[in-house]
């Protein structure tokens, strides 16, 4: 059985650790702090011996431990030479914990920037050794790009959650979110340094100007709002996050939130009676829905909204109504968020 233990999650908010260090497993320490698998690290914070990256296997010896860079496996960072060709400058602690510390000579080269994993206690080529990745990059980056507070409960319409980019390095930057062609924030100028910055982030950590910008989004199951600002949309949301910095590559970073692309079809009443109704539709494939909610409404008060779950369940009896009284009745399957509706209105039948 290999013991391989490689956690890839290279799109990874860095985590500072509260153990620290941990009693076990393989970690990053940058100044102090314990960090996790996939962290960000700003070239200019690791430009000094004591500023190193340090990679920690505790309680282990280390053999042959390295540090690779992703993009180019074969070329290794060489902690023997130190040569001037290559950017980097480690030393190694073999003992009590396995450890490779690694920083800069004078910054990070555009074509070496990116992820780099570190192995430990062993080479990179050694199935069993350990793995952990953390990303150098210059200037500024986008260190994650998430959607929070997603409704769990589906029959609350509209829906609202948040959109959150963290950008982390260079104090002056552009950073924009938006979706297809609409922006839905946007932020020019941008100046951590400063105290007059005229943009709304909120800082996290000041000393690598991590600065967090968030969206609030509302969402009706055909126009996705912030604001003022609106943009129709069908079927799944792909956002997009830019930071850019004058004469530097811009960063880009996407997230999808799934979203069913059609209405439940051939919505249909299949039975009633004086204080039932019972409909059902075509179920959709369970690529393209998670369940449907159901919502009865008479003239404009809502009556009941149910939450089916199951792609494959197309039937619901609707209970304790009134006799004579026409309702509408409403059917949304949902995956992350609600999709269109399909509606038909059905009339209960007189009590005997």
């Amino acid at each position: 059985m290999l013991s391989l233990q490689v956690v890839v999650f290279l799109l990874s908010v860095s985590e500072v650790i509260s153990q620290c260090p941990p009693s076990s497993g393989i970690y990053l320490r940058h100044n102090g702090n314990c960090y996790t698998n996939g962290s960000y690290f700003w070239d200019e914070t690791v430009n000094a011996a004591n500023e190193a990256i340090s990679c920690v296997l505790p309680g282990t010896n280390l053999t042959t431990g390295q540090c690779v860079r992703v993009a180019d496996p074969d070329d290794p960072v060489d902690c023997n030479s130190n040569s001037a060709s290559d950017p980097f400058r480690c030393t190694n602690v073999t003992s009590p914990d396995a450890t490779i510390n690694l920083y800069l000579a004078q910054g990070i080269p555009a074509a070496q920037e990116g992820w780099y994993k570190c192995c430990l206690p062993t080479n990179c080529s050694d199935p069993n050794t350990n793995i952990i990745f953390a990303n150098i990059f210059r200037f500024a980056e986008i260190e994650s790009f998430t959607v929070t507070d997603l409704p769990s409960d589906m029959t609350i319409h509209p829906q609202e959650y948040k959109l959150n980019c963290t950008k982390i390095g260079h104090y002056g930057y552009d950073i924009s979110m938006s979706i297809g062609s609409t922006a839905l924030a946007s932020y020019t100028n941008c100046n951590d340094d400063s105290n007059t910055n005229p943009c709304s982030g909120t800082v996290l950590v000041s000393s690598t100007n991590t600065v967090r910008y968030t969206v609030n989004i509302t969402w009706d199951g055909m126009t996705v709002s912030s604001g003022s600002i609106s943009q129709s949309i069908t079927g799944d949301q792909v956002y997009q996050c830019v930071v850019e910095v004058t004469d530097q590559p811009t960063r880009t970073r996407n997230v999808t939130i799934k979203v069913p692309a059609t209405a439940p079809s051939s919505l249909t009443e299949v039975n009633k009676t004086a204080t039932t109704i019972t409909v059902s539709w075509i179920a959709l494939d369970s690529s393209d829905a998670d369940g449907y909610v159901v919502n009865v409404t008479s003239d404009t008060d809502t009556v009941q909204t149910v939450q089916v779950e199951g792609s494959s369940n197309n039937t619901i009896t609707l209970n304790g109504l009134r006799e004579l009284t026409t309702y509408s009745i409403t059917v949304r399957a949902y995956q992350q968020l609600l999709g269109p509706a399909s509606t038909i209105s059905v009339q209960t039948l007189p009590g005997i």
